[in-house]
């Protein structure tokens, strides 16, 4: 496919998720949460270079720190579309930075990972303005947002990954992931015609496009703790479950939430993203917040 082709298909795709969105996502505001919205973590005047920062209403000391990176395909939206979950994470006692970063067409996936990274760098710079305490420092990300988690991750330990997107590492250690019906895989299904967006013209020999396949990625030991939530109408139910039996076969620390089909209610792709007050989705950030603290640098008294 040609990248003209692949564009206008993006285009579809993003239509499709926007009006998915609009009729189901669900838009309830947590109570007792303050958001201080559109900072800039890059200064240049880019809309897609802004993040919005939650906190429980009052805080007055450093809480442990949430970056939530948001899915869609690397083609479709913006931190909008997680202010709500955001909100939810906050409540349980957590600072949440959630970022918007520049889609494709035209931004690379690599150019996403340094965006992100960026975000990382912005935390660490400005811990005391948002009461964020650096030294537990947790990434979450839902689909494509999962994939932009791991692979940062995986650059910050790794020089030749990091020569390999000409980026250093962010002033941060990453504690724990939280991947939510994480986006593994874009050389299966429909995503497999949007390659030459991801990743640029003559892309099968991109040394990045070699380095998406996990199953051969060296370092992929060196990932934080993991926590992976899916479900069995999950759109990335087979992937999920083929990345955890490889972080299980590379000794990473992890654990996996495989929700069942529900009677009366269905489960579908990041449900706990779209539907953040719902029992199923409370469990599930219970659980990853909670996996989360299993890895805390210091026990600190949750709000």
């Amino acid at each position: 496919m040609s990248y003209a082709s692949a564009a206008r298909l993006a285009k579809v795709f993003s239509r499709l998720m926007a009006l998915g969105n609009a009729i189901g996502q669900e838009k309830t505001p947590t109570p007792g949460v303050t958001k201080i919205a559109d900072i800039p973590y890059i200064a240049d005047g880019t809309p897609f270079h802004l993040l919005d920062v939650y906190c429980p209403e009052g805080t007055d000391r450093p809480l442990p720190v949430i970056v939530d990176i948001h899915g869609g395909g690397l083609f479709y939206g913006d931190k909008e579309l997680n202010q709500y979950y955001g909100m939810y994470l906050a409540s349980l006692g957590f600072t949440v930075v959630v970022p918007s970063y520049p889609l494709t067409p035209p931004a690379l996936f690599e150019e996403q990972a340094r965006d992100i990274l960026a975000v990382y760098a912005w935390t660490a710079q400005h811990a005391e303005e948002y009461n964020m305490d650096m030294d537990n420092f947790y990434v979450t990300g839902d689909s494509a947002g999962a994939q932009l988690a791991v692979y940062t991750a995986l650059i910050q330990t790794s020089p030749a990954l990091q020569a390999l997107y000409k980026t250093g590492p962010a002033p941060v250690a990453i504690r724990a992931l939280g991947l939510v019906s994480g986006m593994f895989e874009t050389n299966k299904g429909p995503l497999s015609r949007l390659e030459i967006l991801y990743f640029g013209e003559n892309y099968e020999q991109s040394e990045i496009y070699k380095n998406m396949n996990y199953t051969s990625l060296p370092g992929l030991e060196a990932l934080p703790p993991c926590y992976l939530v899916t479900s069995a109408e999950d759109t990335v139910h087979k992937a999920v479950l083929e990345f955890a039996a490889l972080l299980k076969e590379r000794g990473v620390a992890h654990e996996l939430h495989d929700w069942p089909k529900q009677k009366g209610r269905k489960l579908p792709h990041v449900f706990s993203v779209l539907f953040p007050h719902r029992e199923e989705s409370r469990q599930t950030s219970d659980e990853m917040t909670e996996f989360f603290m299993k890895y805390a640098h210091l026990a600190r008294e949750r709000v």
